[in-house]
């Protein structure tokens, strides 16, 4: 697996189903399930924080009266 950081966000979802697959199917010994759950612990993170940063880029270019204007994620109205 690459550094974390290093991988786009949909490499990151991937690489965290597969450690999820590996887990649900309980064909790994106490040491690997550890080691397999602290990685996928940093794929979420890192999902999150790639996540988190779109989510500010997109606030970022929400335009209203030709001003650039931060709203909230996902506000319709």
């Amino acid at each position: 697996m690459a550094k974390e950081n290093d991988l786009t966000f949909e490499q990151s979802l991937e690489e965290l189903e597969i450690l999820v697959d590996k887990l649900e199917h309980g064909q790994l010994t106490l040491d690997e399930s550890l080691k397999t759950f602290e990685n996928g612990m940093k794929l979420a993170r890192v999902c999150t924080q790639k996540l988190t940063k779109a989510e500010r880029r997109i606030e970022k270019l929400i335009e209203k009266n030709g001003e650039l204007r931060k709203e909230p994620f996902g506000n319709t109205g």
